[in-house]
């Protein structure tokens, strides 16, 4: 639950901090007042999109930061993803700079919009004004009956999906190939014949470019050896440090400080002697064979052609290879690859269906459960007449080489037909209802989502516009219920929906040396008796819009 909220420098906010409590929260206020934006705080708070025009005349940055506690395993989870803290406490703040950047912290760790996103998504709902086009737009019905038994369902569909679309893949282009292998056989061939003849070896240019450093440098190497020889030997090293040795064999009898120094001299010549005896071997063996620089010269420029030619390295021209000698195969034994693939494709494609059929059965029970729901909630709220019917598409299984009927998450699409009263035929949902209408509706179906996604705050701004009476009543105690199982804030005009609060805030604005500022106060019982009051009765002066304010509000203790 969201336990504070502090603004500062938004639009006529100059600064608040507010302190929250569980149960249903009431925000209600003169129109204009800015109760709307206390709830465009928390919206933009989640992730929403902010503009630099949001940020107060004369600051340099707006800041909203919020406290929320009670947090529930998927929150946890995403800590532990995105290197957070463990910590039963959230502490989530944005950033709106007048320049148009924003930035995002939690718990003092900066992330991106897109992680924010994924944490709110598990911990703040928000129906704003309008919402309903939002919510009634058919592509988003199947996420409100899909649940964890729909999920491992599909997990499972996704992988015979994925087999069944590589096997899909692999016929046609076994069928594309053998088109354009037969118009090009003889060509595909001569490539073959080709590279097969250069007997290519990975690692073999390398190597063969060592050689030929060598024997391009032969004079060097023969002149450097001697000189080396010629060293060792004119200058007596071998012997001058044997002769050193000795000596030092003899010191260290003396005193034990030169035994270090006395093999080190004799490492370095053995050393010396044995680089002697190397050198002596080397120039017996040296020799310049003039027919195999000719012979690797002639090697590399095969090599070269080739890369050149088909404008890749040794690597690609061996990989190439093979698909040539595929190419050649599919034609040459074309039948019997057709016929092994079709078999598995035939077999994927049923195992694809018999999973895809699943995944719909389990779809539409949850979509009957779902309605059952909706409507026993509809009936509190005084829609008792109404008919609802989740539709689903009609599929037809009748071409195993025809992937178009399945998608990433099956093959279901669906639709919610609504009738409001008797004797209409049942109409597409958001071409039906009316905007007092469809509120209810909307609250129906959130009521039960909301207890699914166990999020700690929903939000309702003004879900009860251009209802009274009875109905209001019932969205009043509706609210209440739904305030049980989680945090609820309403932005509200109704005494009933007020007078059934936990806390009530009010919202006002004030106007000091010409610079307009959003407040908000935290009502005692009396001040919530008076605020109901003109809630009820604006001009009354009798008195009797205040005893019926107390009264409401005592009946809802």
């Amino acid at each position: 639950m969201l336990t504070n909220l502090h603004v500062q420098n938004l639009a006529i906010i100059d600064e608040i901090d507010i302190q929250f409590k569980e149960g249903l929260t009431v925000i209600t206020g003169e129109t204009g007042a800015g109760k709307s934006l206390i709830i465009d705080a928390i919206n933009l708070l989640i992730g929403a999109k902010a503009s630099p025009s949001l940020v107060r005349a004369g600051a340099t940055k707006a800041t909203i930061e919020g406290v929320f506690d009670n947090l529930n395993e998927s929150i946890i989870e995403l800590f532990n993803e995105f290197d957070i803290e463990d910590t039963t406490e959230l502490i989530l703040r944005r950033d709106i700079y007048a320049t148009g950047k924003s930035t995002f912290r939690v718990n003092g760790i900066t992330l991106t919009a897109t992680q924010i996103e994924k944490i709110c998504d598990n911990l703040v709902d928000i129906q704003v004004q309008h919402d309903t086009l939002r919510l009634f737009n058919p592509k988003n019905y199947l996420s409100f009956i899909d649940d964890d038994k729909v999920f491992i369902l599909l997990d499972d569909y996704k992988i015979k999906y994925d087999a069944y679309l590589k096997l899909h893949n692999e016929y046609f282009e076994l069928l594309n190939n053998k088109d354009e292998s037969d118009k090009n056989i003889d060509f595909i061939k001569f490539q073959l014949d080709e590279i097969n003849k250069a007997n290519l070896v990975l690692g073999e240019e390398e190597q063969l470019l060592d050689e030929l450093k060598i024997l391009n440098n032969f004079e060097n190497i023969y002149q450097y050896l001697q000189n080396i020889k010629s060293l060792i030997n004119d200058n007596n090293i071998s012997d001058d440090l044997y002769e050193i040795s000795d000596y030092l064999k003899k010191l260290k009898m003396i005193s034990p400080q030169y035994l270090e120094h006395q093999q080190e001299i004799e490492n370095a010549y053995y050393a010396v002697d044995e680089l002697n005896s190397f050198i002596k071997s080397e120039l017996s063996s040296l020799e310049f064979d003039e027919y195999r620089l000719n012979e690797i010269n002639d090697r590399i420029d095969i090599i070269s052609r080739l890369k050149r030619k088909y404008k890749t390295d040794v690597q690609g021209l061996i990989d190439l290879k093979e698909e040539l000698k595929k190419s050649i195969d599919s034609v040459d034994n074309f039948d019997f690859f057709e016929k092994e693939l079709n078999i598995k494709l035939k077999k994927a494609y049923e195992e694809l269906v018999e999973a895809a059929k699943s995944l719909t059965k389990q779809r539409k029970i949850n979509a009957e459960n779902l309605k059952s729901h909706i409507l026993a909630t509809l009936k509190d709220l005084l829609l008792d007449k109404v008919k609802l019917e989740f539709v689903f598409n009609d599929v037809l299984y009748d071409d195993y080489l025809s992937a178009k009927v399945f998608h990433k998450n099956g093959v279901d699409s669906c639709d919610i037909l609504i009738s409001f009263n008797p004797g209409e035929s049942l109409k597409p949902l958001s071409k039906t209802a009316s905007g007092g209408e469809m509120s209810r509706v909307m609250l129906a179906l959130k009521t039960h989502l909301f207890v699914n996604r166990k999020l700690s705050l929903v939000i309702f701004d003004e879900i009860d516009t251009g209802m009274s009476g009875i109905v209001a009543e019932g969205v009043a105690k509706k609210l209440k219920e739904m305030s049980k199982n989680m945090q609820v804030f309403s932005i509200t005009h109704l005494p009933i929906v007020a007078s059934v609060a936990n806390d009530h805030l009010y919202v006002k604005k004030e106007v000091s040396n010409d610079v307009t500022s959003t407040n908000v106060l935290v009502l005692n019982d009396d001040q919530r008796i008076d605020v109901l009051a003109e809630m009820i009765s604006p001009s009354d002066t009798s008195g009797k819009a205040k005893e019926v304010a107390k009264l409401m509000i005592e009946k809802n203790l």
